[in-house]
């Protein structure tokens, strides 16, 4: 898909903004808790920053601090999904694993993403097709041949089942794989398969906007995903994604 260059500006240029707010200062406040999960004010901040300066592209946007119209991935309108701080656990902590990810979709396709890790300044940006660039340079990953030398990326989300049942199907998909990393960033470990320093994503139950900048970058790279409702929510998915098909089937 073709898209308008000012469009690619306008995400790489505000994500960057939106990390720059982060690195710089934006409000660790806790505003809510809960067992497995924590929101801040730099959750909303963030956010905020974001849709103001992407309000320039008159499309609608759907975002995990403020909503949006979930019947947008059934259409065929173009729309940005964005989640400006993904990784708030990381960020209250101070752990590095944190990142701005911002994805245009059109209805359920991904057109193009931006990831913008600011701890190292480093932006990730790729529209299907059209490759992926990493600080602007294009960049061809080498992603492992075979599965037993594989590095898996993985989370649990919040609210995840962790019964030991659970725990053991969750063994079951995962134990092929060489070594499974989870850094509590789903945004920047897809960033991450994209560009090879790992080889799959496997998450059940995660959102629509933790994910969509990095099925971009998935697919620019050369790579695959398939992902499937779980069920629980809208916009709620179990999420399968590696530069080998045969890994996400």
């Amino acid at each position: 898909m073709n898209l308008p260059a000012h469009l690619q500006t306008l995400a790489i240029e505000t994500a960057w903004a939106a990390g720059q707010l982060l690195l710089q200062g934006a409000s660790r406040k806790v505003n809510a808790e809960t067992a497995d999960d924590v929101k801040m004010q730099a959750d909303i901040d963030s956010e905020t920053l974001v849709r103001e300066k992407l309000q320039a592209s008159g499309l609608p946007i759907i975002g995990e601090e403020l909503g949006g119209d979930a019947s947008l991935f059934d259409s065929q309108e173009l729309y940005w999904v964005v989640d400006p701080l993904d990784g708030t656990y990381n960020y209250l902590r101070r752990q590095p694993s944190t990142c701005v990810s911002l994805g245009l979709m059109h209805g359920s396709k991904p057109a193009l993403g931006v990831i913008y890790n600011f701890n190292t300044d480093k932006t990730y940006f790729g529209m299907p097709g059209q490759g992926l660039y990493i600080n602007g340079q294009k960049y061809t990953p080498a992603w492992v041949d075979r599965i037993g030398d594989a590095c898996l990326m993985t989370g649990f989300p919040a609210a995840a089942d962790k019964s030991p049942e659970a725990m053991q199907r969750f063994h079951q998909q995962v134990g092929q794989y060489k070594k499974i990393r989870m850094i509590g960033s789903a945004a920047l470990a897809l960033a991450y398969v994209s560009e090879g320093v790992a080889d799959s994503y496997y998450e059940a139950g995660t959102n629509l906007w933790d994910v969509a900048a990095g099925l971009a970058l998935i697919q620019a790279a050369g790579g695959f995903y398939r992902m499937v409702p779980s069920g629980k929510k809208p916009l709620n998915y179990d999420l399968w994604a590696s530069g080998r098909e045969a890994w996400t089937v």
